[in-house]
C-alpha cells in the first residue's frame, strides 16, 4: 500500500509540481497547516496530489455524465408530456441535438462538481486535523504538566523530563507527541533545548500549549525554579480544564445538531418528496431505493468517520501494552544430558501443565470473554453464517420476508454477545476508575506518616475499597513475591488497560524512579485521576440530551414512516408506470413497505452508532443503541404494520 501511495506522489509531481511550486507563496496556509496537522507529507506533493484525484474525480464524472444523460433525457421528456408543456419549436425536429447537448451539459456539471468537491476537501483535511490536534493538545496538556511536575521534584533536568515524556505518547496523547517533538529537534537536528522550544512555540496550532512553552522558555533564561512553575501550571490548567472541555462540547454538540438535521430530517424529507413524485409519474422507485440504500449509510458512514477524526477519545477507552521477551542465549554452549528417566517427567510435567490449564479455563468458562468482548464473534459469526446459508438454501424458497428476518437474527446473534461482555468490561472499569482518586489519597495518607509505599498497599488492602479491593490485594501478592512495587502496579495497568489507569501507573512508577519520596506523587496523581473523573462525568451529562435528541428524531422517522405505510400508501392506487391514473404509484404497497422497513432499520442502526460516539466517543459505545433502535424498527413493521 504504501509503495502504491509512493507511486501516486510521483505522478502527481511530476505532473502538478512546478505548477504548485510557482504559487508558493498562495500555498504557505496549507504548508504551516499540513505541519500542526503532523502530515508527513512536502505541501508541493500534497497539493499536487489534490489536483491529480480532482482532475481523475473529474473524468469519472465525465463518463458518469455521459451515461446518465439518455436516462435524465427521458425523465424531462416523460414529465414534460405528463405536463402537456408547450414548445414554440417542435421537440421532435431537434431531439437528437438536444440528447448531445444534455449529455455534453451533464457531464460537464458533473465532472466540475466531483472535481471541485474532491480538491477543496482535501485542502480541508489539514485544517480539520490540526483543529482537532489543537482541542487534543489542551485537554491532554493538564495531565502532561502534571507528570512533569512529579518528574521534576526528583531533581531530573528538563531535557530528561522531555525524553522521558516522549515515551509516553500512548498514554498522554497528543501533548506528550509535541514534547517529543521538541525530544527529536534537539536529538536528530543538534538544536539547543531553548532554540528547539522557541521554534515548537511558533509552530504550534494550540494557543494554550504556546503559552505554556512561551512561560518555560522564560524559566529555562532566566534560570529560574522549574519545579515551582509546573507545580503552579497544573494549579492553573485544572482549574481551566472544564472551560476547555466545554469548548470542545460546544463543537460535538453543534456536530449533533448537523447530524439530526442533515441526515436524519433530511433523508426523511428526500422520501416524502419522492413518494409524492412517484404519485406523478414513473421513475420515482429506483431514486427511493437509491436512497435508502445507498445515501444513508453511506452519509451515516461518513459522518462516523468524520466524528472519530475529531473525537478525543476516551479515558476508558482500551490502550495497547506492548511486552517484550527475549530468548536468554548465555547458555546455549552448555552442554546437558537427559536420561530417559528425565524425559518422563518433562513430559509428564508439560502434560500436567496442559491439563490444568484447561480445567482452570472449565471452571470460568466465560473468563475469556470478558478480558476480551472481541473473543466471542469466533462462536457468534459463525453460527449467524449457519443461518444466513440455511434460509438461502433451504426452506420455503428465499424471498425478501425470510432474508430479513435472516439478517436481523444473524446481526443479533452477532452483536448482543459481544455487547453484554463489553458492557460487562466497561462497567468494570468505570467502578475501578470510580475508586482509583479515593485510593490514591488514602495511599498519600498512609504514606505521608512515614510508611513507604509498599507497607502502604498492604495496609490498604484490607480496606474495602469495593471493585478495586480486588486488584489492590492482587497488587498485594504480587508485592510479596516480587519485592517490587513497580512489577506489581505495571501489572495492574495490563489487567485494566485504560488510559485512565495507565496514566497514573506511569506517573507513579517514573516518579519512584527519581525519588524515594512520592507522596507529592500520590497527590498529583490522585488529584489527576480526580479531574479526569469529573470531566468525564460533565461531559457524559452534556451529552445526555443530544442522546435524547437522536432518539426523539429516530422515534419521529418511524412515526413519519409508520403513516405512510398503514394511511397514504393503501389509500394510492398503484399502477405500472404510472398507468394507474394521475395519482398512481409504480409499486404495490407491500413493496414500499419493506422499503420504509429497510430504512427504518438502516437510519435506526447508524443513528445509535452515532449517539455512542457523541456519548462515549467509541462506535462500540453506539452499540447498545443500534440494536436498540433496530429492533424497535424491525418489530414495529413486522408486527403492528405486517
Amino acid at each position: 500500500m504504501r509503495g502504491y501511495m509512493n507511486l501516486i506522489y510521483k505522478i502527481a509531481f511530476a505532473i502538478f509540481g512546478r505548477r504548485v511550486r510557482r504559487k508558493e507563496d498562495a500555498y504557505a496556509e496549507t504548508r504551516a497547516t499540513l505541519e500542526q496537522a503532523h502530515i508527513p507529507l512536502p505541501y508541493d506533493i500534497y497539493i499536487s496530489t489534490a489536483y491529480l484525484y480532482a482532475h481523475l474525480l473529474g473524468i469519472l464524472g465525465a463518463f458518469l455524465g455521459y451515461l446518465l444523460a439518455p436516462l435524465v433525457y427521458r425523465l424531462c421528456k416523460t414529465l414534460m408530456n405528463s405536463r402537456q408543456f408547450i414548445s414554440p419549436v417542435d421537440l421532435r425536429s431537434v431531439s437528437g441535438y438536444m440528447e448531445i447537448a444534455s449529455a455534453v451539459i451533464l457531464a460537464i456539471l458533473i465532472a466540475t462538481l466531483l472535481g471541485a468537491i474532491s480538491y477543496y476537501l482535501m485542502l480541508m483535511y489539514p485544517y480539520l486535523i490540526a483543529t482537532t490536534r489543537k482541542t487534543k493538545i489542551d485537554l491532554t496538556l493538564p495531565h502532561v504538566v502534571a507528570y512533569m511536575n512529579a518528574l521534576s521534584k526528583g531533581g531530573l533536568s528538563l531535557i530528561s523530563i522531555f525524553e522521558s515524556l516522549s515515551e509516553q505518547t500512548n498514554v498522554y496523547g497528543e501533548a506528550a507527541e509535541e514534547i517529543a517533538y521538541i525530544v527529536m529537534d534537539t536529538k536528530y537536528h543538534g538544536t539547543d533545548l531553548l532554540t528547539a522550544l522557541k521554534t515548537a512555540a511558533i509552530g504550534t496550532r494550540s494557543e494554550k500549549f504556546r503559552d505554556f512553552l512561551d512561560n518555560l522558555i522564560s524559566i529555562v533564561e532566566t534560570g529560574g525554579d522549574a519545579e515551582s512553575f509546573f507545580g503552579n501550571m497544573v494549579d492553573h490548567y485544572q482549574r481551566s480544564a472544564a472551560a476547555d472541555q466545554n469548548s470542545y462540547l460546544e463543537l460535538l454538540a453543534m456536530v449533533a445538531e448537523t447530524y439530526i438535521t442533515v441526515f436524519v430530517a433530511g433523508p426523511l424529507f428526500l422520501i416524502t418528496i419522492l413518494i409524492v413524485m412517484g404519485m406523478m409519474g414513473p421513475g420515482s422507485l429506483l431514486a427511493l431505493k437509491l436512497v435508502i440504500y445507498v445515501m444513508i449509510p453511506i452519509s451515516a458512514a461518513a459522518f462516523a468517520v468524520l466524528l472519530s477524526i475529531i473525537s478525543i477519545g476516551s479515558d476508558t477507552n482500551m490502550i495497547k501494552i506492548y511486552t517484550e521477551t527475549r530468548k536468554i542465549k548465555q547458555y546455549d554452549d552448555v552442554r546437558t544430558m537427559l536420561v530417559e528417566d528425565d524425559e518422563r517427567m518433562v513430559r509428564r510435567l508439560m502434560r500436567s501443565l496442559r491439563w490444568t490449564s484447561v480445567i482452570a479455563n472449565g471452571k470460568t468458562p466465560l473468563k475469556p470473554f470478558y478480558s476480551d468482548p472481541a473473543r466471542t464473534f469466533y462462536l457468534s459469526v459463525p453460527i449467524a453464517i449457519l443461518i444466513l446459508g440455511y434460509t438461502a438454501y433451504y426452506g420455503e424458497g428465499l424471498t425478501i420476508d425470510r432474508l430479513d428476518d435472516a439478517v436481523v437474527a444473524g446481526l443479533l446473534i452477532v452483536i448482543v454477545p459481544y455487547l453484554f461482555f463489553y458492557e460487562m468490561q466497561t462497567r468494570r472499569i468505570r467502578q475501578i476508575e470510580d475508586s482509583v482518586p479515593g485510593f490514591l489519597r488514602k495511599l498519600a495518607v498512609v504514606n505521608d506518616v512515614g510508611m513507604p509505599l509498599t507497607a502502604a498497599i498492604k495496609k490498604i488492602s484490607d480496606v474495602n475499597l469495593g471493585v478495586l479491593s480486588t486488584e489492590v490485594k492482587l497488587m498485594r501478592k504480587d508485592m510479596e513475591w516480587s519485592h517490587n512495587i513497580a512489577d506489581s502496579l505495571i501489572k495492574f495497568e495490563r489487567r485494566v488497560r485504560t488510559i485512565a489507569i495507565s496514566r497514573i501507573v506511569t506517573l507513579i512508577t517514573k516518579a519512584s524512579e527519581s525519588t524515594g519520596n512520592i507522596k507529592e506523587t500520590l497527590r498529583i496523581a490522585a488529584s489527576d485521576a480526580a479531574l479526569a473523573e469529573r470531566l468525564r462525568r460533565e461531559k457524559f451529562t452534556s451529552m445526555f440530551s443530544y442522546l435524547v435528541i437522536v432518539y426523539l428524531s429516530f422515534a419521529v422517522f418511524l412515526l413519519v414512516l409508520y403513516v405512510f405505510a398503514t394511511m397514504f400508501i393503501p389509500m394510492v392506487p398503484a399502477g405500472a408506470g404510472g398507468g394507474g391514473g394521475m395519482l398512481s404509484l409504480d409499486a404495490n404497497e407491500s413493496e414500499y413497505t419493506t422499503l420504509f422497513m429497510h430504512a427504518a432499520m438502516i437510519q435506526g442502526f447508524f443513528s445509535g452508532i452515532i449517539a455512542g460516539q457523541m456519548t462515549g466517543e467509541s462506535a462500540c459505545t453506539g452499540l447498545k443503541h443500534a440494536v436498540t433502535m433496530l429492533v424497535v424498527a424491525y418489530l414495529l413493521f413486522t408486527v403492528f404494520i405486517g
